[in-house]
């Protein structure tokens, strides 16, 4: 009987050990996205559609965990964690990237981009596909860009029409030299300053900012003192699903599809929002008290920024002038 009940005890041990293997094997992987914006922004919608198609394709297989607000620091920070692999994924805006990946600037030159199809055309193609490839010597994975808009000034001071105006003004811009540069050159006072920025706006430590409607509208920022808003389009803001080379170097390639045909979808998502919603966002902010001016002298500005593009060079250079040619 001893033999017997030694015999059970073991099966029934081998038993248990091989449940907490299969559960081990079967635990799903962590995914996990950092984004500075909170839930309702286009960055956060979009990463959970990604979440949403990964789920339907490879049912779990990874658990996607989607960290907003900063909760993971600032987009340089998420970066370089990414480039650590102790996060996986990122939806950011490409600003930042230029310290990771400088070619990047080519698409953030002022004024380069007209319309919504110009975009399309230029990221979704040959142009984009070769911007998407360089990340990989910084220890990243250029997944697909997505949007976040054309970027617009406000502030709580005047109303501006012309660089003049801007004079003095301080400015908040991304952490990127190219956006300083732009900012300079038009005559205001830029602060690089990571988001958000909602109480140096209320303190009145920073007079306005620069970002796209859709981002204007989702921050309320015209409750914060963002009173004036000039309809500049001065740079097409991309976002860009990032991934971490060391995390995705691990993957089967089939996942590594997976994973990219899930970002290509959350793309198409995230851009719709953002086109789809801009009018209607843009009359809540007129109904919000906001005063808009439509019609800047585009050209002046235009004018102001001429030095940016006279200080490109090597490869950056080429994809712009690359830009400028698939315009004609």
């Amino acid at each position: 009987m001893k033999l017997i009940s030694r015999a059970f005890t073991a099966l029934a041990c081998a038993a248990t050990l091989g449940w907490a293997a299969s559960a081990a094997v079967a635990a799903p992987v962590q995914v996990n996205i950092g984004i500075v914006t909170a839930p309702s922004f286009v960055h956060t919608l979009s990463a959970q559609k990604f979440k949403e198609v990964l789920d339907k394709e490879l049912p779990g297989k990874y658990e996607v965990i989607i960290h907003h607000s900063g909760a993971l620091g600032s987009e340089t920070q998420v970066l370089q964690q990414l480039q650590l692999g102790t996060v996986q994924m990122c939806v950011c805006t490409t600003g930042p990237v230029e310290a990771f990946v400088p070619e990047i600037k080519a698409i953030e030159m002022p004024f380069l981009f007209s319309s919504y199809e110009q975009t399309d055309k230029v990221l979704d193609g040959p142009i984009g596909q070769d911007l998407l490839a360089r990340f990989g010597k910084a220890g990243l994975v250029g997944m697909h860009f997505l949007d976040n808009g054309f970027r617009n000034l406000t502030n709580s001071k005047r109303a501006v029409k012309e660089p003049e105006d801007v004079k003095g003004l301080k400015i908040r811009t991304m952490e990127s030299p190219t956006h300083l540069a732009i900012w300079r050159g038009i005559g205001a006072n830029p602060t690089p300053m990571a988001w958000p920025i909602t109480t140096q706006l209320q303190q009145g430590v920073l007079d306005g900012q620069e970002n796209p409607i859709s981002v204007i509208a989702a921050a309320k920022l015209s409750e914060v003192g963002q009173k004036y808003l000039t309809l500049t389009r001065h740079v097409y803001s991309a976002l860009v699903f990032v991934g971490s080379k060391p995390f995705f170097d691990k993957l089967p390639a089939a996942d590594q599809k997976a994973f990219m045909d899930a970002a290509a979808q959350a793309s198409a998502f995230g851009r719709a929002q953002v086109r789809d919603n801009e009018a209607k966002e843009l009359a809540a902010l007129q109904t919000a008290g906001v005063q808009v001016v439509t019609n800047p002298d585009v050209a002046a500005f235009r004018a102001r920024t001429q030095p940016v593009y006279a200080s490109l060079t090597g490869d950056t250079k080429t994809i712009v002038d690359k830009i400028l040619a698939s315009e004609k």
